[in-house]
């Protein structure tokens, strides 16, 4: 397997070796903790390994900064090979340090699985989403339980789903319903705001029109959502997205992965474990800070949720 190339010059491995003062103990620990975070590869005691790339060079450089300033030594180290130990045997290395992780979350996951076992809640299953994410992150030659764990947490993705109770109403919601209606907001649309738009004028109400108003009163007649009293916001745990999914019955996998991403912006619980959402978040506060009328937020944010949805579908 190929490892990095460096303009040309071959030079696939850093070493990472450092010495601490006898008494500086707790900062010993907390290295160490880093390099294990990093991915790293303990060699002889002596050293550690990464593969050689810019983010993992700039991982080295600030972890030998933080040891010099307590008095340490540390050094980052270029190597085009380790005597003793070729570049297959390495990544070998590497895939067994990550299999190992993988096999402790695919053995998570697996139970809660079992149909008689607990069911994972949601706090549960962001957890071993970010530890799936964590590995991944550091697994640079795709070990080959990589898939296995991707597939299993799919599954319990799905599962959960699937499984997350309707809020109560006497029947659903049916889209004939709302045809050609004027759907009200706060100003300012922020993700959730902007998602529920998408999601009505694109799965509920094609011919919708879209108001901003502090005072829903301005537009008696008009349809509340996301904002105090209204139609359709936030019941319980769930966003107005969410809502909306449950209310119209909308079963469209993609929308409900979407679904987990806008909660996690819009409600910052960390439910899903979807590291997307802290990014459409920055993306819409961004938004908001260079002067864009409501209306022009809400023609990008539908630019980027039906990117978002097809890419989804992929």
């Amino acid at each position: 397997m190929a490892v990095t190339k460096n303009s040309g010059r071959r030079t696939p491995w850093l070493l990472f070796i450092f010495q601490l003062p006898a008494r500086k103990a707790s900062q010993r620990v907390s290295v160490w903790r880093k390099l294990q975070k990093y991915g790293a590869l303990s060699w002889k005691n002596s050293a550690y390994i990464l593969p050689h790339s810019p983010s993992n060079s700039e991982k080295f450089q600030w972890l030998a900064a933080e040891v010099r300033k307590t008095y340490g030594e540390a050094w980052v180290v270029e190597v085009a090979r380790i005597g003793g130990c070729s570049d297959r045997e390495l990544v070998g290395l590497f895939n067994e340090a990550r299999a190992r992780d993988y096999e402790a979350l695919i053995r998570q996951a697996r139970r809660a699985l079992r149909p008689a076992g607990r069911r994972a809640r949601g706090g549960e299953f962001a957890r071993f989403n970010r530890r799936l994410r964590d590995i991944q992150a550091i697994d640079a030659f795709d070990c080959p339980r990589r898939k296995e764990a991707e597939s299993l947490l799919k599954e319990l993705d799905a599962r959960s789903t699937s499984a997350r109770p309707r809020p109560s109403m006497a029947s659903p919601r049916k889209p004939s319903e709302f045809r050609r209606q004027v759907w009200i907001t706060r100003p300012r649309p922020e993700v959730d705001r902007v998602a529920s738009a998408w999601l009505i004028q694109n799965f509920i109400d094609p011919g919708a029109r879209f108001v901003f108003a502090a005072d829903a009163d301005v537009r008696p007649r008009a349809i509340r959502y996301d904002m105090f009293e209204g139609e359709f916001t936030h019941v319980g745990d769930q966003c107005t997205f969410e809502v909306l999914l449950d209310e119209f019955e909308l079963t469209d996998k993609r929308l409900r992965r979407i679904a987990q991403m806008v909660h996690d912006a819009d409600l910052e619980d960390g439910k899903y474990g979807r590291p997307e959402g802290r990014s459409l978040d920055l993306v819409f506060k961004g938004w908001a800070k260079m002067g864009w009328r409501d209306e022009e937020i809400l023609r990008q944010g539908f630019k980027l949720y039906q990117g978002l949805y097809r890419a989804l579908g992929a």
